[in-house]
């Protein structure tokens, strides 16, 4: 798994080791609470006293509570200071949950131990910042608009506020999207793959679908059903073409030159062709004729949306 250096540092000045502050950071970004079991997993380590010293210094600094589990107890990573030398010191993970999320969380912990080569996007900002970087509009992003706690303040909206971890894996171009699962039904998957359907249609991409106990054939079944339903995009070469002479005249100033069926395909094109052929954009005007444009667009098309089930070992239901 991949930990930028500067995540771990500052917890380092808190008299945690390398390998504790890294584990800190860990736990911070991807729910806020942990297991025993889930540091001696990480560190490779058995129970110990040098553990026992661990979980001491969290609970005596106040940096972590414990919370009941079952018959034994899960650790709550809490404090305002750890999560802001982290540099987002307003994480909702702060926050006490309910059990049933705090089950979640556990396993989201499990599943990124799992995957220790992968990188991952835990936090809003920065999932926002890779998808700035793929170019894919905010208008296709999950999000939920709050009202202001104040008159006459504006509204706010979250982007991700299901809060799964995304990730890449060593030498793939998709960007995986997990869903972790610990409900009894599917009903909470089939949403936010409603809600990420507009993503899954113009990003390379697959869905993760992460849970103790998989029922495969209805896992598949509703990921391949709710993800016909979306707005397929099977664009031809006269497609691109229109696209490319309709950007063209809006950046330069003439609006009027596009007829109305034009304007309305260029709108419904735009977060697709903006997302996967900027530089050919860019070298349109250089190229000497279009007959290589639908080797082009069959290159720059993105792969399609693919589903992957992981079912983690029982063990993850212990505490």
């Amino acid at each position: 798994m991949t930990t930028d250096a500067d995540r771990v540092h500052p917890l380092q000045t808190f008299g945690y080791t390398p390998r504790q502050a890294n584990f800190l950071a860990l736990v911070a970004r991807h729910g806020g609470y942990f297991l025993r079991r889930q540091y001696l997993a990480f560190t490779g380590h058995l129970h110990g006293l040098a553990t026992v010293r661990f979980l001491r210094h969290l609970l005596a600094r106040n940096h972590a509570r414990p919370v009941p589990v079952g018959t034994g107890h899960a650790f709550h990573v809490y404090a305002r200071p750890l999560y802001a030398a982290l540099g987002d010191e307003h994480n909702r993970n702060r926050r006490e949950a309910e059990w049933d999320a705090v089950d979640r969380k556990l396993l989201t912990v499990d599943f990124v131990l799992a995957r220790r080569e992968d990188t991952f996007y835990a936090t809003e900002a920065e999932k926002s910042a890779h998808l700035d970087s793929l170019r894919a509009g905010r208008d296709l992003w999950p999000s939920r608009t709050y009202a202001a706690r104040t008159r006459g303040a504006t509204l706010t909206t979250r982007y991700f506020v299901d809060k799964m971890p995304w990730h890449r894996m060593p030498g793939e171009p998709r960007l995986w999207f997990a869903y972790v699962d610990t409900e009894q039904t599917l009903s909470g998957f089939e949403t936010f793959l409603v809600q990420y359907r507009p993503l899954l249609s113009v990003l390379s991409c697959g869905v993760t679908y992460v849970a103790r106990s998989v029922d495969s054939r209805a896992v598949t079944a509703l990921f391949t059903r709710v993800l016909a339903k979306r707005t397929v995009i099977d664009p031809t070469v006269r497609d691109l073409l229109v696209y490319f002479r309709v950007r063209r005249d809006l950046e330069n100033g003439r609006r009027g030159y596009a007829s109305h069926d034009e304007m309305r395909r260029f709108v419904d094109l735009s977060s697709y062709f903006g997302i996967a052929f900027e530089d050919l954009y860019a070298a349109w005007p250089l190229l000497p004729d279009y007959t290589n444009l639908d080797s082009e667009l069959r290159c720059g098309r993105p792969l399609w949306c693919q589903l992957r089930i992981q079912q983690m070992d029982q063990a993850s239901a212990k505490i």
